[in-house]
């Protein structure tokens, strides 16, 4: 089912349906789109949860608060429909009746005996309009139970892990004026020819210093303060930039940069910086911010903070 949360589109699924998966497809109902979802596990290893950040169209459709979980009460004998969504986007509602409620689960059984379809991992029962728990589990030897994680329970694990990501370890900026956007959604210009210059914070190793932001490899660097990066053209001449683009591994085992604020100058040495995007990169380690064209020879990209604690690690970091 899927969420919003500051601005951002998650889904909560079963973790067994990843198969361990770091990128999951994620579908809507009629009209259907697609999305690609990427797929965190960080809740103990007996709850099967997991959750997935969900970008571009899919996105879109993302509707509900994560308080959406948060009432429920899926006490015994009471009755809902089991909400499935089928390949072609319609929707089955199959009624069900809880018959027993424990402290993390509960189970509920088809109330006219008739056979839970496959794929019904996923799904979720609804008494109203209020989730009220996830499916999770057919019993063996049974077509027509199924175990459900109560919804309290996701609400309460899932605002845990997002407050946890959310702590910022350095001064933040307020965010505005950019769009956020997968790079592969948006069609490519020709890079500019910016050069690394410098970082206001030494790389953790040799190996990953700031040169390989515009080349192989990754910058990585231990916050102790707002870091600002500084590119310049590679002939020293004045170019046109219209937006500027960041990418870092979410799989790298380093903490992801988050609010960023970059600013251009044409002088000769820097001097007068204009305000150019203020942004954040994503929990999937995504950014692409675009704006009227300005004139520059020198950017300069500041990361304020990170999703979390520790070393940061950035990738790349594109102009156009």
């Amino acid at each position: 089912m899927m969420f919003r949360h500051n601005a951002y589109c998650y889904v909560a699924m079963p973790r067994h349906l990843s198969e361990g998966r770091r990128r999951v497809t994620v579908f809507t109902a009629a009209p259907v789109v697609h999305s690609t979802g990427w797929v965190e596990e960080p809740f103990w290893e007996d709850m099967d949860l997991a959750v997935a950040l969900v970008r571009g169209p899919v996105a879109e459709r993302c509707t509900y608060d994560l308080d959406v979980f948060a009432s429920a009460r899926p006490e015994a004998r009471k009755t809902g429909q089991l909400v499935r969504l089928r390949d072609s986007g319609e929707v089955d509602l199959d009624d069900m009746e809880i018959t027993e409620s424990g402290y993390l689960t509960f189970m509920a059984q088809s109330r006219d005996g008739a056979a839970l379809q496959k794929g019904t991992s996923g799904a979720f029962l609804v008494i109203g309009s209020q989730p009220v728990g996830m499916a999770i589990k057919t019993p063996d030897g049974s077509e027509t139970e199924a175990r459900f994680l109560r919804s309290e329970e996701i609400h309460m694990n899932l605002s845990r892990w997002l407050e946890r990501r959310a702590g910022p370890i350095a001064r933040s900026t307020p965010q505005g004026g950019a769009s956020v956007a997968r790079a592969a959604d948006t069609e490519a210009e020709p890079e500019l020819p910016f050069v690394f210059v410098s970082a206001g914070s030494a790389p953790l190793t040799p190996e990953q210093s700031g040169e390989n932001l515009t080349g192989p490899g990754a910058y990585v660097y231990q916050p102790t303060r707002a870091n600002r990066i500084v590119f310049r053209t590679r002939d020293g001449s004045v170019q046109t930039l219209s937006g500027l683009s960041v990418q870092a591994d979410p799989e790298s085992g380093y903490a992801l940069p988050r609010k960023l604020r970059v600013s251009v100058s044409s002088g000769a040495t820097g001097e007068r910086p204009r305000n150019f995007l203020v942004g954040e990169v994503g929990p999937d380690g995504l950014y692409q911010g675009r704006r009227m064209p300005s004139r520059a020879r020198w950017v300069f990209v500041t990361i304020l903070d990170s999703w979390e604690q520790g070393p940061i690690s950035v990738d790349e970091i594109r102009f156009e």
